[in-house]
């Protein structure tokens, strides 16, 4: 994907006005959250002259429980 830098800029100035109005409640809200932080790495990434798609960025979050053989390791020590 090709933007040109104002485009880019522009796209994360909404993100970022998004971010600042969102108000987490629940998971769901958690999780959209993530993904606008994502839009907002990505896009900058792009307004750099870099592939966002093809970027290193941090993990996601895990979801759920820790596997089993981790919880007994933690409960042994």
């Amino acid at each position: 994907m090709s933007l040109s830098r104002r485009c880019a800029e522009t796209l994360i100035d909404l993100v970022e006005i998004k971010l600042s109005c969102l108000e987490i409640t629940d998971r769901e809200d958690l999780r959209e959250k993530e993904l606008l932080l994502r839009c907002v790495q990505e896009l900058k990434a792009e307004a750099r002259g870099e592939n966002g798609a093809t970027t290193a960025f941090e993990a996601p979050k895990r979801r759920g429980r820790r596997p089993k053989h981790l919880q007994l390791q933690d409960f042994h020590a």
